[in-house]
């Protein structure tokens, strides 16, 4: 995925482990997914398989949005549930990286 920034960059997502990409869950998603957690600790069985199969179940959960922060202008590009990419938008000129803090 390539998306366009306002400011001109380009914003690339085309692997794994990028410093300007992360994902946003609501604070009721956030309970319900730790508790999804607990589930799939205390009830799957006890084979490899069935253990798999509850790690599965959380994946396809999809409690998160994925967000996008342009590298030079901090503008942040957020995925809604229709796949449209919703756009914020620092106060300044002078931002703090939000997404690659270590």
């Amino acid at each position: 995925m390539k998306i366009k920034c306002n400011c001109g960059n380009i914003i690339v997502d085309q692997t794994d482990y990028l410093r300007n990409k992360g994902y946003i869950i609501s604070d009721t998603q956030w309970f319900n997914f730790w508790n999804s957690i607990d589930d799939a600790i205390e009830q799957s069985g006890p084979s490899a398989k069935e253990k798999e199969e509850a790690c599965m179940q959380l994946r396809i959960l999809n409690l998160f949005k994925m967000a996008w922060e342009c590298q030079n202008c901090g503008k942040l590009f957020i995925n809604d549930p229709h796949g449209d990419l919703l756009t914020y938008s620092p106060d300044n000129k002078n931002y703090n990286k939000v997404l690659d803090k270590k």
